[in-house]
């Protein structure tokens, strides 16, 4: 990424500020600051940021508010949100409240650096998509479908699964699968066969989160990582990714669910377990969810 991103801080506390700004020095970065939550507003309203990192305990007023106030402001914008041990409950209401990640001091640099560009990223793809263009990253994108492609996939989940090593929390995986596609691409053409794997691809960004990874599997395969989802939330996600399907495709999906840890304890063991349960979707009926169960799924 050669462009210059403007990034906007909103931090009272010096040291922080100080550790983020030295992560950040970086010609491609452009860093504001903001020590109040009334300056920040300010700034968003004269500047376009791509991402606007916060401290969720503000002199002037409460973080959640202001996350409403700047995505209503702009939806695309992307809001990381800091906080310490003892508010992560109120980080998970950050995240309900349209807040795309969030970190628990002390601040982890990495881990900071890593979901940035994500978020970044992110952001490109809701502004590309929004001029009916695709942001179009080759090492990390695919082509066909405008979502991230199977390689990106292992990388991001290596780093997921670190990261709750680290913070133990949940997350959960889809492994998708678009239903009778070969008889589709077949009947109907290539190209309309390609049509529908972009379009699946597009609606599963849109129905699914900001803070989801939506990737191209393989052939009309797709996975969907849920971020600090447990497994019951996560069959929620799914039946609604269900219903879209039906209601905007020509075709239906048939989706497999396993969730780390209730399911699995490595990378691999999720993976195949997500994709067990759906191979029982598949031969059970498809246009359904199903979720790993272990006596089930062997």
């Amino acid at each position: 990424m050669k462009d210059e991103f403007n990034i906007l801080l909103v931090e009272d506390e010096e040291s922080t500020f100080r550790t983020l700004k030295e992560a950040f020095a970086d010609s491609r970065y452009k860093i504001s600051r903001a020590t109040t939550a009334k300056d920040a507003l300010k700034l968003c309203h004269d500047i376009n940021f791509m991402v606007i990192i916060s401290e969720l305990r503000l002199p002037d007023m409460d973080g959640i508010e202001l996350i409403k106030r700047i995505k209503k402001a702009n939806a695309r914008v992307n809001v990381l949100v800091l906080t310490v041990y003892s508010f992560a409950e109120h980080a998970v209401k950050a995240l309900e409240a349209g807040a795309f990640a969030y970190f628990l001091k002390p601040i982890n640099v990495q881990e900071v650096k890593i979901v940035l560009k994500r978020a970044i990223e992110n952001t490109c793809l809701l502004i590309q998509a929004g001029k009916k263009k695709y942001y179009q990253d080759m090492s990390v994108m695919d082509g066909l479908t405008g979502v991230y492609n199977h390689r990106h996939f292992h990388e991001v989940l290596d780093w997921q699964m670190s990261h709750m090593r680290r913070f133990p929390q949940t997350f959960s995986l889809f492994i998708i699968d678009i239903d009778n596609f070969k008889k589709y691409n077949d009947t109907k053409g290539h190209v309309e066969g390609d049509k529908v794997l972009h379009d699946a691809a597009q609606l599963f960004v849109t129905i699914t989160r900001d803070s989801d990874w939506v990737f191209r599997y393989g052939g009309e395969e797709f996975a969907v990582i849920l971020p600090q989802t447990p497994q019951q939330q996560a069959q929620i996600a799914g039946e609604r990714l269900l219903r879209a399907t039906r209601a905007q495709l020509p075709v239906t999906i048939s989706v497999g669910l396993a969730s780390f840890p209730d399911n699995a304890q490595t990378k691999n063991e999720l993976v195949v377990r997500a994709d067990k349960a759906l191979y029982r979707a598949k031969n059970t009926g498809k246009d359904k969810i199903c979720i790993y169960d272990k006596n089930t799924d062997k």
